[in-house]
């Protein structure tokens, strides 16, 4: 089944993904031409390093549309090009190969995965609630269009060994980095850290899990009510391991 997503395309149509692909074509189609648009207002001219970071963005978020709409099996160069209104000359400087677009799109993704994980788990120091925070950063995650198309890239083509070698790690790198941030907020509640890492293990096997079961019951008011049921027994748990005196403490009775 995830095979089947990966390298054939047929993915889960995401309506924000819907949206910025229905945007950004309609914005191809729908650009002034040079003789019936107003004249610009003076603007500061950009250097030529923010000029091909500009171009180097856009074909990224193209490559992201595309990736989720299709899979990784479908994406073609030449549409992604296409689709960011970037000159077929212009990709290839800045990707000569899909292999080095695919790889830059996956450490974009995961980029911008981290710095959302690292600013929620920075507010969950002081908040009351930091188990619920976690379950809900965990589900902004894995219920996102970032998952599934990082899911595309990792699974890949199982023949391109090469790819593999490289997203493994970098998927590997991102995610534990995320993890690492959250034990240390709910370390910093009060939660002892094997609890706080046993705690957040099972959150993201539980999140991850219905995450993935969109692909044969999408039903998200299911999938709410059994995260709201773990939140309830995850405190439950939590209060009652609080409880429980300490080994040492035990020994020394």
């Amino acid at each position: 089944m995830l095979a089947d997503y990966a390298g054939s395309g047929r993915v889960m149509a995401d309506e924000g993904v819907k949206t910025k692909a229905k945007a950004m074509r309609s914005a191809r189609r729908t650009a002034p031409s040079a003789a019936t648009a107003r004249a610009p207002l003076k603007t500061p001219r950009r250097t030529q390093a923010e000029r091909s970071e500009t171009t180097r963005k856009k074909l990224i978020e193209a490559a992201l549309v595309l990736l989720r709409e299709r899979g990784y099996g479908g994406l073609r160069t030449n549409e992604v090009s296409d689709l960011a209104g970037v000159s077929r000359g212009a990709q290839l400087h800045h990707f000569p190969t899909k292999h080095e677009l695919i790889l830059a799109t996956f450490g974009y993704l995961n980029d911008r995965m981290l710095a959302e994980s690292r600013r929620r788990a920075a507010a969950a120091h002081r908040s009351a609630d930091p188990i619920g925070d976690a379950i809900a950063d965990a589900k902004e995650f894995f219920f996102s269009d970032y998952f599934f198309v990082s899911l595309a890239i990792t699974m890949g083509d199982a023949r391109d060994e090469d790819l593999m070698r490289h997203t493994v790690p970098m998927a590997r790198e991102a995610r534990f980095a995320a993890e690492k941030l959250w034990i240390e907020a709910l370390v910093a509640r009060g939660i002892p850290r094997k609890l706080a890492s046993d705690l957040l293990a099972l959150t993201l096997s539980i999140v991850r899990g219905l995450a993935v079961r969109r692909f044969i019951d999408n039903d998200p008011k299911k999938f709410d009510d059994l995260l709201r049921r773990w939140r309830s027994m995850a405190a439950l748990f939590l209060e009652h391991e609080l409880r429980q005196p300490s080994k040492s403490t035990a020994r020394s009775r």
